[in-house]
Parts: structure tokens; sequence; C-alpha cells
């Protein structure tokens, strides 16, 4: 489990309480709310909304509109509408049809455990969940003391295909060449808390290095806010951006996977994990309502993966997996993967694979996945109901869409980070330089924006229909699932008008995906 920096036990603890008083009242389950968000006006200025009575349209900007129908859809931020009935909210909205897994997915799936303090039978209780769904586990050993149970090791690799890893210690390496003649460093351990040693890993002839904490904002120290989640290629001059030719010298690996929404929107990814202690210490989960989100959590990345290969990570420390209730979350995670068609593999194999895509463009829709604690965010002015988002990244920029939203709420110009440090985080754009949307328009089949920007910039916009009924393809257009698109162009200083082929755009009205 990883520490935060921001929050205080008292905190934790007084938010706990309050969450175990709405278990208790709705008997267990991990979903209730510590406050219930009020229905949603309709009316302008509504915020986020799940329901309507009939079909409606919606709009946040008042230049791209979406309909939604009657019933429930996914939660989407918006400013207007034209409804014949009222819209409303629901607390626990149920997932989107693009967040459950539909047919193959590209997915790759990466169990691993940090071997910081010494443990047996946390490892016994880690390998039994992996083994029974066949899943390898990747043991990163950064404490000598383990290897002193080199046959515990042996066996494991023997029967379930398990691997090790390393520290960028030359000493720690070559005590695990010479007690294990399969091993080949591969991928270094580079955790939390301290400078990566990019320098230190090359020399050991590792091509790849694991431990970037996704949006963290002062989790045991690290500022990795602006970092990909998943995998991608680093630079390795600066280590927490992609490489800006395109090549993939180092591949870099996250700590353990995240709920991309409400991790981005609370500030709290240290909650919203894949880390069974996260989601029962701090995000307030059940044992049982922990499994239900995490199978959820895994869903959406089999989903997200139906049109782009991506990297799905897990870590838990095999100390703490004797903490009641961990060995059957992690069990379940597991297994879901499995389920959902994911490729199960070891850090090496995937420092291997994930080497032949992670320099493409990425853009992952993440649903909005109930239950635990209901943070408030900062991004939506202290409300607790959450949106999808779209999070995507190139070798140039980095960007996060709220559902609704033609625009990023945040930008990562990489170009402006030449240098990476485990506790600064990485500047978003400044308003200053933030270009501004000012009409949209659909004709002869294209879809044209126009922008006046302050700055020469790599930027982008999100349409939030599936990219199949759009039909959108070709150059800067990346489908984020089933759930919508990100077309992605160069801006020059000034106005710019920006065209893509759209030929199920019959208008600026457009489905909204559900």
């Amino acid at each position: 489990m990883e520490r935060s920096a921001r929050l205080s036990r008292a905190w934790i603890a007084a938010v706990a309480a309050v969450a175990a008083l709405g278990l208790a009242a709705c008997g267990g389950g991990g979903s209730a709310l510590p406050t219930v968000p009020p229905p949603a006006p309709s009316l302008p200025g509504v915020g986020v909304v799940d329901a309507s009575a009939d079909g409606c349209v919606v709009s946040y900007d008042g230049m791209l509109s979406y309909t939604v129908p009657a019933g429930a859809f996914s939660p989407i931020d918006i400013r207007s509408a034209n409804c014949g009935a009222g819209l409303d909210r629901n607390p626990n909205p149920p997932l989107p049809a693009w967040a459950i897994p539909d047919g193959p997915t590209q997915a790759i799936f990466v169990a691993t455990s940090l071997q910081q303090a010494y443990s047996v039978a946390g490892m016994q209780s880690l390998e039994t969940a992996a083994a029974a769904s066949h899943v390898p586990m990747t043991w990163m050993i950064d404490n000598f003391a383990y290897l002193q149970n080199t046959a515990l090791y042996q066996s494991y690799h023997a029967d379930n295909g398990d691997d090790v890893e390393a520290g960028d210690e030359a000493q720690l390496v070559a005590q695990m060449r010479a007690a294990f003649p399969w091993y080949t460093p591969s991928v270094s351990v580079e955790g939390g808390g301290h400078e990566r040693n990019i320098a230190g890993l090359t020399a050991l002839g590792e091509t790849g290095f694991w431990g970037i904490t996704w949006d963290s904002r002062g989790t045991d120290g690290d500022y990795d806010v602006g970092a990909p989640w998943g995998s991608y290629c680093a630079d390795p001059s600066s280590y927490k951006r992609p490489m800006p030719d395109g090549t993939c010298p180092l591949l870099a690996f996250e700590w353990t996977a995240r709920d991309l929404t409400r991790g981005y929107l609370s500030g709290h990814t240290e909650f919203y994990s894949t880390d069974p202690d996260d989601l029962q210490q701090r995000a307030g989960f059940s044992t049982g309502g922990a499994i239900a989100y995490i199978q959820a959590v895994a869903d959406a990345y089999a989903a997200a993966g139906e049109t782009q290969p991506l990297v799905m990570m897990s870590q838990q420390e095999s100390a703490e997996d004797l903490n009641p209730g961990d060995e059957q979350i992690m069990a379940a995670l597991y297994a879901r993967a499995v389920h959902d068609g994911m490729k199960t593999e070891t850090l090496a194999q995937a420092n291997t694979d994930a080497r032949a895509f992670s320099a493409q463009p990425r853009a992952v829709a993440f649903p909005f996945i109930a239950g635990g604690l209901y943070l408030p965010s900062d991004e939506l002015n202290g409300g607790t109901l959450y949106p999808a988002t779209i999070d995507y990244h190139d070798a140039a920029v980095g960007m996060t869409f709220l559902a609704g939203h033609t625009v990023p709420t945040r930008v990562f110009e990489y170009a402006s980070d030449p240098l990476s440090q485990y506790n600064v985080p990485f500047a978003p754009l400044a308003a200053a330089e933030t270009p501004q949307l000012t009409s949209v328009a659909v004709q002869n089949g294209a879809i044209t924006f126009h922008f006046d920007a302050p700055v020469a910039l790599r930027y982008g916009v999100a349409l939030w229909s599936n990219p199949a009924v759009l039909r959108m393809s070709g150059s800067g257009v990346t489908p984020a699932g089933r759930a919508g698109v990100v077309l992605t162009f160069q801006l020059q200083a000034g106005a710019n008008d920006i065209s893509f082929p759209c030929p199920g755009c019959s208008g600026t009205t457009l489905p909204y995906s559900t």
C-alpha cells in the first residue's frame, strides 16, 4: 500500500467512520454514500446528470450537443438541456455498455509483487491467488533477505511461469543471476519516494523500469502527475515524458493500475487503485464491495483494449497480502483479467511485447464506477458525482477530457519538461496559453473546429460518440474504445480552422455513447 502525503490519518479515519455508518444503514456492500448529491434540475448550469425521463439534447459548450436516451446513461457534464421532462442523477449509476467487454481485447495484464518486507507467508498467499488463475507473478526483489529463500522462487517459476526482477543495485543483480539461471535483468524496480536511477539501470543492461505512480500528487513523496499510465516509451533524459522521436529505448511501467476517472477527479489515485489495502483502508470499501469494484476496473481496461493494445499493471506487496480480505480481492482481480481475455505476462515478457505499441498515441475512456468513499472533486467545484473521462497521450502532449466536454480540462506539453524529478510535478498548460474553441460546424461530410490560439501548440478535441457510428479514421484520429474519439492536430498562433472527415456526422448534435 502506498502512503499519502496529502491526507492525515485522522481525516481518513473520520471519513471512513462516516462511510461505515452509511454502509451499516445500507446493509454493507461498500457502495453507500456519506452524502447524496441532490437531483439536477432541468435548467442551464445543471452539472453532471445521468438520467432523463424522456430523450434529451444536452450540451456543455453550446457548440457540440449530444442526444441522451430516456432512462439511465453514463454521467455527462452539461450546462444546458432541451428536454421534454426533467433530468436527474443517480449516486450509483449503472456502468455504460462501452465499459463492459464485448469482444476480443488486446490488453496485457501484468501481476507483480514488490518484495520489501520479508514475508514467506505473504508470498504463499499471493501465489495461491495468482496460480489459481494461471497468472504468472513477477517478484520484484528489493530486499537481500528474500534471496535466503531461493527454492520458493524456483518452484513458482517451474510451476506457474513466475519471474523475478531487481532494483538497480549491481550486487543484487549479480546475486540473482547466480541464484536463478533463468533470470535475465530486464525491468528495474524503481519504486516511490526516491529518484529513479535511469543511468544505473541502463548500465546494468535493463531496458525498462517499473514504479511510475500515475497522476500522483504527493503519494510517497512522488509527484508523477502528467506522466502517462500503463506503459509508455520513456525519454531517458526526462523519464516521466514519452520519447519525443517515437522510438523506444526505455519502457516505463506504472506502479499499479488506477481508476482513471475517480483518481483524477478526486486527486487521490492512492484511494482508487488496484491495491486492496487502498480500497479497504482508504476508500472505505468492504471486502465484497472491493471485489465488485476491482472487477469493474478490470472490465473497463479490457473494454478499452478492444480498439488498442495496452498494459494493465497490478502490484501487491507480499507482506501485506495477509491483511484480511486482500487475498480474496487479488484472486478476484486475477480471475477477472483472465475471464476478460487479457493476455497474462511477466514484466520481462511485457517489456518485449509492449515495446511494439507503447510509443503509439493512446486514448482511453474510463467510466464512473460507484462504491466506497466519495471524495469531493476539485475539477467539478466540489461535486461528488463524477462523469467519465478520456485520457490521451502521444509523444508530444497529454490531455484529459471530461464526458461532454469538447476541449481538454488539462494539457501537458511534454516539450516544456526537459527534466524529470520524482518530487516535482509536470506543469499543466497555463490558462494564458490555452486555445479557445469559438465554433464548430458540420458540412459536406466534415466537421470543422475554429480555434483562436495564443501560441503554437499540439492540441485535441474529444467527441463522445461511438467511433463506429461516426465512421472517422485516419491521421490524428484515435478511438477511445466504444465511448468516443480524440482528434489531434497542430495549432498555429492565431486563428485556425481544423477539419476532419466525419461520414457519420449529420450535424453538430451527436449521439452520446452509452
